[in-house]
């Protein structure tokens, strides 16, 4: 029977090191011996667990033959896929073989330093990646390397003491004019996704919330937008989510033209339904949804990009310049008009979804210099007017009573 070094029974498998003054847990699975240690037994025993499970659920891997990218696809499978949205593993999985699989993936987990994270860190700022890219990068390697820590598998993470380059560039969002807008509801006037439009560029929705959009989620007797999903497109698969953050969790009051574009919206929809038959072919989980293609499938990113760029093409092809534009640019004109409508910020914070007003002010920075001299000369004129009213009000007050001279003591 094994006891620790005060004679007290110890767990099956520990047994006590005198020479070390540590506990040592042991067990075989399929002829191979595993061992751990730990300054106590509660400690040897519980990595003694935990690799177990990991040896029968066949996730173990020796030390001196885990690379980066086994490390890498272990992480995600086992600590990612469970805890975060499909959209999240996606676009880690995405930029992993974009941008850090061809650098540390044949690597030696253990061999990984420091100095080769700030190599890359520098080496994707000298080729001009976005500050986003290299936010998601280091998320990436950070994420893989402290579970690495806490799984005992290496004893530092060395993203810990690298540091990201300074993002000097000043990036504003494109944002379409009020002439833009018009012209281009002008030209996708009678094009199939003529509604998506008007409701974003009337609503601020991201893409995913507008194309993930239910008919559940429209209330035309309140006249608002529930945002309750979003739609996202992982491994050749549809995913509806719950919104980006707990505040992206919203009602967005609809205005007229929007009511307007949501009821065509449905009667459209039903006669289509009708017409194409069998051929109405809605996916499993999304039959009813606002937006969809002919078929009455989910309309993905990509499809929603190539609609715009061909309304764009046919007014620079009619000879009216007009600079490239994304679905993201609807949610900054729609954001820029209503700042320079007079919205407080802190509406459109809540409209747009934003966890904090910080966001919008950021974002919105270019509106609010002008909103800020309106407001100012806005205030001028009132005091103009309190300063006016105070000087009538003293020309016309008369004293039948001089006041009493002063005394000298």
């Amino acid at each position: 029977m094994a006891v620790d070094k005060n004679g007290k029974k110890l767990p099956p498998g520990i047994t006590y090191r005198a020479k070390e003054n540590r506990y040592m847990g042991r067990f075989a699975y399929h002829g191979e011996r595993y061992t751990v240690y730990g300054k106590t037994p509660t400690e040897a025993d519980r990595k003694k667990n935990n690799l177990r499970y990991e040896v029968e659920h066949h996730t173990y891997i020796k030390e001196e033959n885990l690379t980066f990218g086994k490390w890498f696809a272990i992480w995600i499978q086992n600590y990612k896929e469970p805890s975060v949205k499909a959209g999240t593993v996606g676009v880690y999985r995405q930029n992993y073989n974009a941008y850090i699989k061809n650098i540390f993936g044949d690597k030696q987990l253990r061999d990984i330093r420091t100095d080769h994270i700030q190599q890359f860190y520098n080496g994707m700022a000298s080729k001009n990646y976005s500050h986003n890219t290299l936010e998601i990068c280091r998320a990436i390697l950070n994420g893989t390397f402290s579970q690495a820590v806490k799984s005992e598998i290496i004893r530092k993470n060395p993203v810990s003491n690298a540091v990201l380059p300074r993002d000097n560039k000043k990036r504003s969002a494109r944002v379409m004019t009020v002439n833009e807008q018009t012209l281009f509801l002008k030209y996708a006037a009678n094009t199939k996704y003529y509604a998506l439009y008007e409701v974003a560029l009337f609503t601020g929705m991201r893409s995913g919330e507008l194309r993930g959009l239910r008919w559940e989620d429209v209330n035309f007797q309140k006249r608002e937008i529930h945002v309750a999903c979003t739609l996202t497109y992982q491994d050749s698969t549809y995913h509806s989510e719950t919104p980006k953050t707990p505040t992206s969790d919203r009602l967005i009051p609809m205005t007229e033209n929007v009511y307007e574009q949501l009821k065509n919206q449905r009667k459209e929809q039903v006669k289509n339904r009708l017409t194409m038959g069998e051929l109405w072919d809605p996916l499993y989980g999304f039959e009813n949804l606002v937006f969809t293609n002919l078929y009455g499938r989910p309309i993905n990113r990509a499809q929603f990009k190539k609609e715009i760029d061909k309304i764009v093409k046919k007014m620079n092809d009619n000879g009216i310049p007009f600079a490239h534009i994304t679905p993201h640019t609807f949610r900054h004109t729609f954001a820029t008009r209503s700042l320079e409508e007079g919205m407080p910020p802190k509406i459109l914070q809540t409209i747009l979804g934003h966890s904090d007003m910080s966001m919008t002010t950021e974002i919105y920075a270019h509106v609010l210099p002008d909103k800020k001299s309106e407001e100012m000369k806005r205030l001028e004129q009132v005091y103009s007017r309190m300063r006016q009213d105070g000087v009538k009000m003293v020309s016309e007050q008369t004293f039948d009573v001089l006041p009493a001279p002063i005394e000298k003591t």
